[in-house]
């Protein structure tokens, strides 16, 4: 059987957007991860061998060799492994010297990358051009087309969705400041004015009693976040406010509503937070926008 060894350690969302490949890729895959990540990944997944922390990885794999090495993460740990590890064929990210390159099947999508090859200024150009799915380049990457394949993630089969459940993800984590959105609290008014109840996700002790919360849900609420993703591999309807990132990037899976800020151009992956992006949207729109989505839906349910 062939050895796979996949190297993708986070973040959350990206985890759970690599997890398509578990949908194409035939033999026995090690998925080295950040282990605070491990639960989103599927049980018993029959091609899914090992499922091994970073901290762990050089330890556990110094005596094993791969036919093929996908490695994904812009990091040097990351990088030594995928280049420390005896393998058939590597593609992605490695350590040349005492730089982290890529392969050329991977440039497509490293080039928008902050180890891009081209430098930051080029690739923040490319980026903000790209009109392709991050599944378009990661199908690329191993000579594949993508073809709408669903996420693969951990789903308890208990957890049952309960109508007029609207989840609402407020938080937006710190590398992107501008992925927050002021109008969380008057559209969360709206909604429940409208006869929704509201689940406003929170913090859990585990990850996965996090993903039964968003299993629950009707339809999701969110910027462009780890719950928005979890919400499309649960089939559930969703819509994303995109105020920095790349709304070009997420694909919809016929699910997702998209609204994008007037100001994504001048904040696009900006570092800094800038009180006028995260207002730029109001709670009329998303609110005008969910109803909207809604309606559509429950047509096209109909015919």
């Amino acid at each position: 059987m062939t050895k796979i060894l996949l190297i993708k350690t986070g973040a959350a969302g990206d985890v759970v957007r690599t997890t398509t490949l578990l949908r194409v890729l035939k033999g026995a895959i090690t998925w080295v991860i950040d282990p605070r990540y491990a639960h989103i990944l599927p049980d018993n997944h029959p091609e899914l061998q090992r499922i091994i922390p970073i901290e762990q990885a050089a330890h556990v794999l110094k005596n094993e060799s791969f036919d093929l090495t996908l490695s994904l993460e812009e990091d040097i740990v990351c990088a030594k492994l995928a280049s420390n590890v005896p393998t058939g064929r590597l593609i992605g990210i490695h350590m040349d010297g005492d730089l982290i390159r890529y392969t050329d099947d991977v440039a497509g999508w490293f080039d928008m990358s902050l180890v891009s090859k081209l430098g930051r200024a080029a690739a923040n150009k490319i980026k903000a051009a790209n009109t392709h799915t991050f599944q378009y380049w990661l199908f690329n990457m191993l000579g594949l087309s993508f073809q709408g394949q669903p996420y693969c993630i951990y789903r308890n089969p208990a957890i049952e969705r309960e109508e007029q459940l609207i989840g609402i993800e407020t938080r937006s984590g710190n590398r992107w400041p501008n992925k927050s959105w002021a109008g969380y609290q008057a559209l969360t008014g709206q909604l429940t004015a409208s006869g929704y109840r509201c689940l406003i996700l929170s913090q859990r002790d585990h990850l996965r009693d996090y993903l039964d919360d968003i299993a629950r849900c009707a339809y999701l609420i969110s910027g462009d976040t780890l719950a928005m993703h979890v919400a499309l591999a649960y089939n559930i309807p969703a819509l994303a406010i995109f105020n920095c990132t790349s709304p070009a990037e997420i694909y919809d899976y016929g699910l997702l509503q998209k609204i994008v800020s007037p100001l994504l151009q001048q904040s696009f992956y900006g570092r800094e937070y800038t009180p006028e992006v995260i207002a730029s949207v109001s709670p009329r729109e998303v609110h005008d926008c969910f109803r909207q989505h809604i309606a559509f839906r429950k047509e096209g349910q109909k015919a």
